[in-house]
């Protein structure tokens, strides 16, 4: 009797997203449909080699777009999640177990933010401050800007909603640990929850 897990039509066996490319790796994991049991993909696991690699790929990394070509990465983005919401959500559902009103609404959530991230993109928040408002400031004008974080920004996802987390993660103003660098094309790491792997 043949006990091995069938595989679902959509199945997708995923690589490793490393340095700017895909690899795969003989270890993987089978990620599960909680409905029906049935395989919906791999995952390859990486190796500590991988990891270290992909930091030191990430803190060499120096960014080079412009606000203006940020600002329409994202929106393209936002546009081409609204127009795939269907097949999106259909992994989500897939993967997760979620409903297909949330996956879709998951999908929008995540369209939200990296449309409002466009915008955010283009605005200038420096500040400027006056100095003279004590009895020992001197009369002159402090201006501040933002600059990118140094580092690389690492992260772990949880399984709820993690398309959104990432999103979240890439570019929403008021996560200004994270949107200082993302406004500069942050250097993140991300390990994608065991549950909720393929959609990343």
């Amino acid at each position: 009797m043949n006990t091995a897990p069938r595989d679902h039509p959509e199945f997708r066996a995923e690589a490793l997203r490393l340095s700017g490319e895909r690899a795969t790796r003989a270890r993987t994991l089978d990620m599960f449909d909680p409905y029906t049991g049935m395989r919906v993909g791999t995952v390859p696991f990486a190796s500590i080699d991988d990891v270290r690699a992909a930091f030191d790929y990430a803190l060499a990394y120096r960014p080079t777009l412009s606000r203006y070509e940020r600002s329409q990465i994202l929106e393209r983005a936002a546009v081409l999640l609204r127009e795939r919401i269907e097949p999106a959500s259909d992994l989500i559902s897939l993967e997760s177990g979620l409903s297909k009103q949330d996956s879709r609404y998951e999908i929008g959530r995540v369209a939200d933010v990296f449309r409002f991230a466009s915008f955010e993109a283009l605005r200038d928040d420096g500040q400027s401050f006056s100095c003279d408002l004590t009895p020992h400031g001197k009369r002159r004008r402090v201006f501040s800007q933002r600059e990118p974080l140094a580092g690389v920004i690492v992260a772990i996802t949880p399984f709820n909603h993690p398309m959104n987390q990432v999103a979240l993660m890439r570019r929403w103003p008021r996560a200004r640990a994270c949107a200082s660098a993302t406004s500069a094309a942050a250097r993140c790491m991300r390990r994608p929850c065991s549950i909720t792997s393929i959609r990343r």
